[in-house]
């Protein structure tokens, strides 16, 4: 009983499986390019006719008589593939676009045509086909043994291929290859490959980001791209999934959000299985459509978008956090450095200025670590002597005496004892016998009296008054 649950889990797994899987149509012969139709179906496009996909194949041969301008561009050497031919859509109509420039086909109303007056250019292989407000545009690529750094666009009134002018100075170094979307006015462009003048590597990885602005018609620089993220160039076109470029490859999908500036890498052994990447990818309603191929058995494949949650996801930065610039924190530290210097000189310059001089403040008098206080009229008397040098016997008077008056004789004793007192304060803080305040005659007025102090005495600074006036 247990054996027969076993082979029926294996033929059930076996069962669903196989309903993803549709084989190719039996008489599909020789090359095909897979594309999405525009009501978004599977269609395969082969050089007589058309095989679209409604639960099963639907087969419409091509009526119209090609020209010998049409048959060279639809038998030519290099083959009917999507390697050879990029799909794109303008118009209302599928288009497609030679790899290398050049050829433009065009599919609709059962009929595959070439609709250029251009040639087989052989100068943009490799490069960003895409379309832009109703305009098919190719960036890049390579030919003639160079890697072109230019736009071209196909100009519908010509029908031919025109440089694109840009308003840059400076472009972008030419490359192949490249990951790319279209996003509004704006072509968003990741790595790529080219050769290297400087170090002579040949179809070297490039890693470097930028965006052409269409409105502006310059190129912005993004700098250089994170080294870690998993992808840095295609040989496929991508898709767009869910608004985003995804690229595809055998038991991995990478998506690449350009807004948010970041990939999201989801991995699984049962994603993408036996993926055929000669043809492209692309999502329908939910769905991923691609071909695979087994053991040289090409089919149909498909995969919801929702089974994606269920992988292995990782997600890269594109750009790496740009690095503090350091020299401003270094130029920052120099000037603290300086000031506390400075601050600390003049702390010192400022204890040796209190040690060598008799200061005086509001209330006290100052001499290296030693104080004393005073009154308020000896701080009056001191701050005139600090400011004048010398003043008069009636100038002292006005201190000693504000209210009352006194006879002369009187005020003579007042201020003879005023000065005995104020100069005992000036011995008691020197610790000396000097007298510090003379009374001598005037010698402009010899009948008047003044008074000077034998030593400068200077109101006391504050540290910062001190730093900044000295």
């Amino acid at each position: 009983m247990k054996h027969n649950f076993l082979f029926f889990f294996v033929l059930l797994s076996m069962t669903i499986s196989s309903s993803q899987d549709t084989a190719l149509p039996e008489d599909l012969s020789g090359d095909f390019i897979f594309v999405q139709d525009l009501s978004g179906k599977p269609a395969l496009v082969t050089q007589k006719a058309t095989y679209r996909f409604e639960n099963k194949w639907i087969k419409r041969s091509f009526t119209n008589v090609l020209t010998k301008k049409d048959s060279a561009a639809i038998y030519s050497s290099y083959g009917f593939k999507n390697k050879t031919y990029t799909p794109v859509t303008f118009n209302n109509q599928i288009h497609f676009v030679l790899n290398g420039g050049g050829f433009v086909l065009s599919l609709s109303n059962n009929e595959l045509k070439r609709i250029d007056n251009s040639v087989d250019q052989k100068n943009q292989f490799s490069g960003a086909v895409f379309t832009h407000n109703n305009q098919p545009y190719n960036y890049g690529g390579y030919g003639f043994w160079e890697f072109k750094d230019y736009i071209t666009y196909y100009d519908k009134s010509t029908a031919q291929w025109e440089y694109l002018v840009s308003k840059s100075k400076k472009l972008p170094l030419g490359r192949w290859k490249m990951l790319f979307q279209i996003i509004d006015n704006k072509l968003f462009v990741l790595g790529g490959r080219a050769s290297l003048k400087e170090s002579n590597a040949m179809d070297a990885l490039l890693n470097n980001y930028f965006i052409y602005d269409f409105q502006a018609k310059t190129f912005k620089n993004k700098g250089k791209f994170n080294p870690e993220i998993p992808i840095k160039s295609s040989n496929n076109k991508g898709f767009i999934l869910e608004g985003k470029k995804a690229y595809a490859q055998q038991n991995e999908l990478v998506i690449i959000d350009f807004l948010k500036e970041e990939i999201n890498k989801i991995s699984s052994k049962e994603l993408f299985k036996n993926l055929d990447d000669n043809y492209l990818v692309f999502e329908s309603k939910d769905t991923l459509y691609y071909i695979s191929n087994y053991k040289g058995k090409r089919k149909l494949s498909k995969l919801a978008v929702s089974e994606l949650v269920s992988f292995k996801s990782t997600i890269y930065p594109i750009t790496l956090p740009k690095k503090k610039d350091k020299r401003y924190l270094f130029i920052l530290i120099g000037l603290l450095t300086g000031f506390m210097i400075w601050l600390l000189y003049g702390l010192f310059r400022y204890k040796d200025f209190l040690k060598e001089l008799i200061l005086f403040d509001e209330s006290k008098l100052y001499l290296g670590n030693s104080t004393i206080e005073i009154s308020l009229k000896q701080h009056k008397t001191i701050t005139r002597l600090a400011v004048n040098g010398q003043m008069t016997s009636l100038e002292l008077n006005e201190i000693i005496s504000t209210k009352n008056k006194f006879a002369k004789s009187h005020l003579t004793l007042l201020r003879q004892k005023f000065l005995k007192e104020l100069n005992s304060v000036f011995q008691k803080l020197t610790k000396t016998q000097t007298v510090y305040i003379n009374e001598l005659k005037d010698p402009n007025d010899r009948r008047f009296l003044i008074y000077k102090t034998t030593q400068e005495v200077l109101k006391k600074p504050s540290f910062g008054g001190f730093l900044f006036k000295r």
